[in-house]
């Protein structure tokens, strides 16, 4: 019986924090976008006035960049450095796991203040690398491109450390049998890694693939830091969830915010179930098989 009801038990603090910050402000969320500024049943007046808006494709495009940039970067990186860390072993991969993992240790808004002191050319500890490559002020990285190059790098730091952590014990649990075998068979380190590693930390990267893209879409603290200190080359709407800000505090419209929070929402759960349907991800061990 306590074999049963011990992992409801262990699940229980994180359910009664998914019901009052994820369920409930989703529900109220949804109430919220059938109203008026004026608290009236507006039908689906704020949906459509979102749809229409001119911002909306923008800020769309701007996301969608960033995440064309982000995710390949992220998994690539993640996959490569962990696959790495767990060839080598001993205290070099220790070591080199904690490195990278630092910088994941200061996020949010700090992670962004801080990495727009060191975008900053007259103040950046890194400034004579950023003259040689022909950046003179913010406004020389930020320029066309250049913001959703500088997410993608201020967010890789931020988020593949612990992410490196995650897929690297999970290749931990990889069976030695396994591994002696195929080398006794004549596989090679390529082989080793595309046809046994890999695979065994698929669930891992479609994990990572599943909050990356959620964190992705709802990017909203690094743009606006960015925008405190070059306003011209950052829109105050550049991402989605900015654009939701911009409803709910510059027109005072909640109605409209809450209908674009909850479209993100539904792309993001959308996407979730592609990934989990086309990975696996919670099949069992039988099922794989």
């Amino acid at each position: 019986m306590r074999r049963h009801f011990a992992p409801y038990l262990f699940l229980a603090p994180y359910l009664v924090f998914l019901l009052m910050f994820g369920v409930v402000p989703a529900v109220y969320a949804v109430g919220v976008s059938f109203e008026t500024p004026d608290v009236t049943f507006a039908g689906l007046e704020n949906w459509a006035a979102v749809l229409a808006d001119a911002r909306l494709l923008p800020s769309a495009r701007n996301v969608a960049t960033y995440l064309g940039m982000w995710l390949p970067t992220m998994l690539l990186f993640v996959t490569g450095l962990s696959l790495l860390a767990h060839h080598h072993g001993g205290r070099i991969s220790a070591v080199s796991r904690f490195a990278w993992y630092l910088p994941g240790a200061v996020t949010g808004a700090a992670a962004a203040l801080l990495w727009l002191f060191m975008l900053s050319p007259g103040i950046s500890p890194f400034s004579p690398l950023l003259r040689l490559a022909g950046v003179s002020s913010g406004t020389d990285l930020l320029g066309g491109q250049g913001l959703p190059i500088v997410l993608t790098v201020m967010a890789t730091m931020v988020t593949a450390g612990g992410w490196i952590v995650v897929v690297y014990a999970a290749l931990n649990t990889v069976p030695g049998e396994i591994l002696e075998a195929a080398r006794v068979d004549g596989a090679n380190g390529w082989q080793v890694t595309m046809r046994i590693k890999v695979p065994h930390i698929r669930p891992q990267l479609a994990l990572m693939l599943i909050s990356s893209f959620a964190y992705g879409t709802q990017i909203f603290v690094e743009p606006q830091v960015l925008r405190s200190a070059f306003t011209s080359q950052v829109s105050e709407t550049w991402s989605l969830n900015q654009l939701a800000y911009f409803f709910a505090t510059q027109r005072g419209n909640f109605g409209m915010a809450a209908a674009l929070s909850l479209m993100l929402l539904v792309v993001g759960l959308l996407v979730a179930v592609l990934v989990i349907a086309r990975t696996d991800l919670y099949a069992t061990g039988s099922r794989k098989g």
